[in-house]
């Protein structure tokens, strides 16, 4: 009788937790990317039913349940609803915790499914992590789970060029997906270029590209959607080189003298400039309000007959400036510091600016260290700014040159490659730790829409995986294994299987940017 009272209880603790989920065996295994700082893996697993329900107490998270909601029924097929109350149905919770760091998070998996985040962001990171856990078969089943988990880089970026291939609206919520799935938390985009300027402005609606711009609407619907799903998006307007859609568009304001033999700068030295300028950064900050920073770019501006404009020389005289357009450089730096602190933003530039010059460039930007050709990477470090590691190799993605997930997974974040023979990191650089690196970011430039896709879903998850964990948790087969299976999952959430031959960035010597 005993034995068989004994029986009953075992099979009861394997088949029912409550009327809402069951146990059933399971292997030891899990499929996450990025791979969770701590975690135990049990051998069992629940299954929650038709009957499981959401919960959480916080206003804050409710959104956040929503959304779980559609991802669930997108991936996996599975419809769960969210209750009102903390009872026997509610079989996920979600609650904030005041002691967690604000990127820090827990998820705990036996009888029900407990989630503990420091934030809003981290609440949608262990939501994904949840997302590639879970799998339907008769039920959606979790493997049991312990996992405390945070990233090592506080900055994980992803930026897109839409200045020089047009992207919809939808195209880039797709992106917005895939970052959000893999635990980014920013996407710069890079609204402006030679060849369009994207964005919308009520001052100067003329600079707009025809049919290669988008709307106030559209861009606030779009920083809705990524706030949602835990991403930031950072704005670029690249000045004052990259910059003939300006010239073209309003040469008597923004042009040089001489602007047929220099139409791609701006002109510095004209203070009408700088109230623009203010004006178009104010326009973009009150829409994407949530981002701490604006980039405005600040790469390869070409002085070719700036100062041989008058404007240029008075204004130089009237600041007391050198006559050298690399001194008028570094002052545009400063005066556009100031501008974006007023609107209550960090600034953000790409490597541009040399280490030697008499005007000092101000140390609370953040400098974006891509090809190491003006302002290396050590010297940077060495002389206290911020830094965001943009490494040509192998974090730029462009067309057919593009780095294999191999390549992406032997680099770290203190490390600088090049392509390009005569750049100083052609012999990579590698620097010692330091906080002063803030994070890293894959850039996909030039690519045209559907191209993102393909080319990014194996090699975002690797970068990502190498600024989570910054010391390898596992080999590089190992780590591809996990994510065929979290990319399986992608899929069904983006809605597109497309992937490319990931064997490229080998021996090319094309201009990247």
């Amino acid at each position: 009788m005993k034995k068989t009272l004994l029986l009953i209880s075992l099979a009861f603790m394997i088949i029912a937790c409550d009327n809402t989920t069951e146990y059933r065996e399971y292997g030891n295994s899990y499929n996450l990317v990025p791979a969770p700082k701590k975690f135990e893996v049990g051998a069992s697993a629940i299954a929650l039913t038709v009957e499981s329900k959401m919960y959480t107490n916080e206003s804050e998270l409710e959104k956040l349940l929503l959304l779980f909601q559609k991802e669930l029924k997108l991936v996996h097929n599975f419809e769960i609803g969210i209750s009102n109350k903390k009872d026997k149905s509610a079989d996920i919770i979600f609650e904030l915790n005041d002691e967690y760091k604000k990127e820090e998070y827990s998820i705990k998996i036996d009888k029900k499914i407990n989630v503990k985040a420091g934030s809003y962001q981290a609440a949608v990171m262990a939501k994904n992590t949840l997302l590639q856990h879970a799998s339907h078969k008769d039920g959606l089943v979790f493997n049991e789970l312990k996992i405390h988990d945070y990233p090592d880089a506080e900055y994980r970026g992803l930026m897109i060029d839409l200045a020089r291939n047009w992207h919809t609206i939808d195209q880039l919520k797709q992106l917005i997906d895939m970052a959000s799935y893999y635990k980014l938390n920013y996407v710069q985009l890079h609204f402006t270029d030679y060849q369009s300027y994207t964005l919308p402005s009520k001052h100067y609606p003329n600079l707009a590209t025809e049919n290669k711009t988008y709307s106030f609407d559209e861009l606030k619907d779009l920083e809705a959607y990524s706030q949602l799903r835990g991403i930031t998006i950072i704005p670029e307007i690249d000045v004052p080189g990259h910059s003939l859609q300006f010239t073209e568009k309003y040469p008597e304001i923004f042009g040089i003298k001489d602007i047929k033999e220099n139409p791609w700068i701006i002109n510095m030295g004209k203070e009408e400039v700088y109230e623009a300028l203010d004006l178009l950064i104010g326009e973009m900050c009150e829409i994407f309000s949530s981002t701490p920073y604006f980039h405005i770019g600040g790469d390869e501006a070409i002085f070719h007959k700036v100062m041989d404009d008058p404007d240029v020389q008075n204004y130089i005289k009237e600041h007391g400036i050198e006559n050298d357009a690399h001194e008028l450089y570094r002052h545009f730096i400063v005066r556009m510091n100031d501008i974006v602190k007023n609107n209550k933003k960090q600034l953000c530039v790409w490597e541009g600016f040399r280490p030697k010059g008499i005007i000092p460039i101000p140390k609370d930007i953040i400098v974006y260290e891509y090809e190491t050709n003006r302002y290396l990477p050590q010297e940077l470090i060495r002389d206290g700014y911020t830094v965001v590691n943009t490494s040509w190799k192998p974090l730029y993605v462009v067309n057919k040159k593009k780095w294999e997930p191999k390549t992406i997974y032997d680099w770290n974040l203190w490390h600088w490659g090049n392509w390009f023979p005569k750049a100083p990191s052609f012999e990579p650089i590698q620097l010692e730790k330091t906080p002063l690196i803030i994070g890293g970011q894959m850039c996909a430039w030039e690519q045209a829409a559907d191209k993102e896709v393909p080319s990014l879903r194996k090699r975002l998850p690797v970068f990502l995986e190498r600024i989570w964990n910054t010391e390898k948790k596992m080999d590089f087969e190992s780590f591809m294994v996990i994510l065929e299976q979290t990319d399986s999952n992608l899929t069904k959430l983006i809605k597109d299987d497309r992937q490319d031959s990931l064997l490229h960035g080998h021996n090319f010597t094309a201009e990247m940017e």
